[in-house]
């Protein structure tokens, strides 16, 4: 289900670069592509994190946080290689909403691994 719903979001954000950054020198058909692929990823590797927080496999820890921190970052780094100049309301938006995402992402793994700690063995 996490995949899917990464899967989805990518779609969204993929809508959003076609919408607001096309102008800018975004080839949204190649960061659609990142985007799909990325998310795939970053839905597998970010599920497997908690999986391994939880077995307290640090080893496979390290391996699939490293996976999930390139997919995440992925598509947001090609967009501001990419683009052109972008005015400084659109930086400061996608900048914002890179934090905000990653404080969303972060919230929601401790959350899974909180539930997951309190389930009886």
């Amino acid at each position: 289900m996490w995949i899917v719903a990464s899967i989805a979001y990518g779609g969204l954000r993929t809508a959003l670069v076609w919408r607001f950054l096309h102008q800018f020198g975004v080839n949204v058909w190649v960061f659609g592509v990142i985007e799909l692929i990325a998310s795939a990823l970053y839905g597998l590797s970010s599920a497997r994190v908690v999986t391994h927080l939880l077995a307290r496999n640090w080893s496979e820890l390290r391996k699939w946080g490293l996976l999930a921190v390139i997919s995440y970052a992925a598509p947001d780094v090609y967009v501001f290689v990419s683009a052109g100049t972008l005015p400084g309301s659109y930086l400061d938006v996608l900048i914002g909403i890179v934090l905000v995402t990653a404080a969303l992402t972060v919230i929601g793994i401790v959350g899974e691994v909180r539930r997951g700690r309190q389930k009886p063995a």
